[in-house]
């Protein structure tokens, strides 16, 4: 379920139109799915909320889907649960950091896990080698949420990924690059971010650039990853980590990242997402 005032956001089209896609296949005939707007005339359902539809969703709306025999699931994503909470039958993490902290602050409400997944575009975009010739540097995302400077964009090019409205225009610049820059830039909004440009960059076949300090990328690549920057990295620390990398291109290092990446691509497949979510709505 989504709100109408959000159906062009990112997060209603992944976690909604995308993820239903993704339900319906792995439930097959057991269930039927829908991706529908938000509105009171469900009975004895299973309800997959989006964040979009969790913040338009008023108490008394919540109350009268309850009072009809639904099942609500709150998809909160990367954002704190609603003051509505407590008419959640389960809340649903798109990360691991998220499961763990939200089983931890809610102990009276079920947690599920559905990993966020990547843009089902991204394999056809994604096909065929990347670069091989020298380091291809890009970053794909909102701009505010990166450090760049001038000195990181003559290696880092950066490709706007505009997420409150649907631009696919960046999918055809994935082929561009064999890494993914993804030194971000802390945001109070910030709470539980899904390592979706880490997603991202192991669908397309390319290492990735992060700070170490990300606790959700050292759950999907491991301590001994090969691209982490320590600490909260300076512009001079990130260019000096930039032309090492460019050295390092094609090392036995950088295939050994590029290892754990096909690792992190095969743990979110589509076909274990799928599982994922058809487990939380059985």
């Amino acid at each position: 379920m989504y709100a109408e005032e959000f159906a062009g956001a990112g997060s209603t089209v992944m976690r909604g139109e995308q993820l239903s896609l993704l339900a319906s296949d792995a439930l097959g005939r057991t269930a039927e799915v829908s991706y529908r707007p938000l509105t009171d005339d469900f009975r004895n359902a299973t309800l997959f909320l989006t964040k979009g539809a969790l913040k338009v969703a008023t108490a008394e709306r919540l109350q009268a889907l309850r009072d009809a025999g639904n099942r609500m699931l709150f998809d909160v994503v990367d954002e704190a649960p609603p003051p509505t909470t407590g008419f959640a039958d389960a809340l649903v993490a798109a990360s691991i950091t998220a499961f763990l902290d939200l089983q931890r602050d809610h102990p009276g409400i079920e947690v599920l896990l559905v990993n966020h997944h990547v843009d089902p575009r991204l394999d056809a975009a994604a096909a065929g080698d990347r670069p091989a010739d020298r380091l291809r540097a890009g970053y794909f995302g909102e701009l505010v949420n990166a450090v760049l400077s001038p000195a990181i964009e003559e290696i880092v090019t950066p490709v706007l990924v505009d997420t409150s409205r649907q631009d696919p225009a960046w999918l055809a610049r994935v082929p561009e690059f064999n890494l993914h820059y993804a030194v971000r830039r802390f945001r109070a909004a910030d709470l539980h971010k899904p390592f979706l440009k880490g997603f991202t960059a192991a669908h397309a076949g390319c290492n990735i650039l992060i700070q170490r300090g990300q606790v959700e990328a050292l759950h999907w690549l491991g301590d001994d990853y090969p691209y982490l920057i320590a600490g909260e990295p300076d512009d001079a620390a990130i260019v000096a980590e930039l032309e090492r990398l460019r050295d390092d291109f094609g090392s036995p290092a950088w295939q050994s990242g590029l290892e754990t990446m096909r690792g992190v691509r095969e743990r979110t497949s589509r076909q274990r997402i799928a599982a994922e979510v058809a487990r939380a709505l059985r």
